[in-house]
């Protein structure tokens, strides 16, 4: 789930209904990079994992990057605050700083001719347009930087997608 989607579930009354979500056991954690793909951080994931379940953060990793969700709004913690006090306009502007940011730093790990940078918000990984271009097709996974435009995503999925975000390569 993303920081968008917790947004929007977190308007709805079944998912506020949820006895996690009243409880503050709801968490943000980027499952591509965590959970998904062979290598130490499966690792990582698996001792946070068992942390988070059995209530033991001493065994999770250090720096694991999760974000709990607050149990009062179910939303994370940066926008529970934006939504507490803010207004449409307010909420607008941030969202436009977050984009400006991505862009920002999508940029600049193009310029540097790298395959990724770290989301300036969330801190995962994110994979920049020269990866999804050395790929040579869409994976399907509704990539932030796809060079083909979505074009194999699941339509049911691709209307929730913002436009990929790329940026003019060379100099």
């Amino acid at each position: 789930m993303t920081r968008r989607e917790a947004t929007a579930l977190a308007r709805t009354e079944w998912w506020r209904s949820l006895r996690a979500v009243r409880e503050g056991r709801v968490v943000l954690v980027d499952g591509d990079a965590m959970f998904n793909r062979p290598g130490p951080r499966l690792v990582d994931a698996l001792e946070w994992l068992f942390s988070a379940v059995h209530g033991v953060p001493e065994a999770a990793p250090h720096r694991f990057p999760c974000e709990w969700l607050l149990p009062s709004s179910s939303l994370p913690r940066d926008e529970a605050s934006a939504a507490a006090g803010g207004s449409p306009e307010e909420e607008a502007a941030a969202e436009q700083k977050a984009i400006a940011d991505i862009e920002e730093a999508h940029a600049c790990a193009v310029r540097a001719g790298k395959l990724q940078y770290t989301d300036p918000a969330t801190g995962y990984s994110v994979f920049t347009q020269l990866a999804s271009s050395r790929r040579g097709y869409c994976c399907g996974s509704g990539c932030r930087h796809c060079v083909y435009g979505h074009e194999n995503v699941k339509p049911e999925r691709r209307v929730a997608l913002r436009r990929p975000i790329t940026c003019e390569i060379g100099g």
